[in-house]
């Protein structure tokens, strides 16, 4: 799935910087996605501390989007539709139907949101708009995709028969 969201990502013309763990998994990644985008590793901590710095390592001049690699339904047009928002200074979220995230970003970076965050939960969705609505961020919502996290998620996403 990860190499099907980098080709959406490219079809779409985004700038990429792929973000890996472990930290020394980089030349693998290169070999494995190509030597067309920016590769780092993640920082270490839970998903909300890798997220956050990433986005605080965005230009703050220029939009940035965070895209998760599990959802096979995320195509070009829809990462398109997300840049353009964000190039307009406005920031995004594509939710998923499990009450999470498939991407998010903008205009300049939020990194607060991303702490202390309930990862994995239906909750997700709920507090981040909560935390952004609270800081005085309104965001633009994008059609909402399926997360692939179980066997069953994938054969409901036509991946495995």
């Amino acid at each position: 799935m990860a190499a099907r969201t980098l080709a959406a990502a490219r079809e779409a013309g985004l700038d990429v910087t792929v973000w890996f763990a472990p930290s020394d998994a980089g030349p693998e990644m290169r070999y494995w996605l190509g030597e067309d985008c920016d590769f780092r590793p993640q920082a270490s901590g839970d998903r909300g501390a890798r997220l956050g710095a990433a986005a605080c390592a965005a230009d703050s001049r220029r939009p940035w989007l965070a895209i998760v690699d599990d959802c096979p339904s995320l195509d070009a047009s829809i990462l398109r539709e997300a840049g353009a928002i964000a190039g307009r200074g406005e920031f995004v979220i594509g939710p998923t139907v499990d009450g999470g995230y498939y991407l998010i970003g903008g205009t300049p970076p939020v990194p607060d949101i991303f702490t202390a965050m309930p990862w994995g939960t239906s909750r997700l969705l709920a507090e981040t708009r909560a935390r952004l609505a609270h800081v005085g961020v309104t965001w633009h919502e994008l059609a909402p995709l399926r997360a692939v996290d179980t066997m069953e998620h994938a054969r409901a996403e036509r991946l495995l028969t």
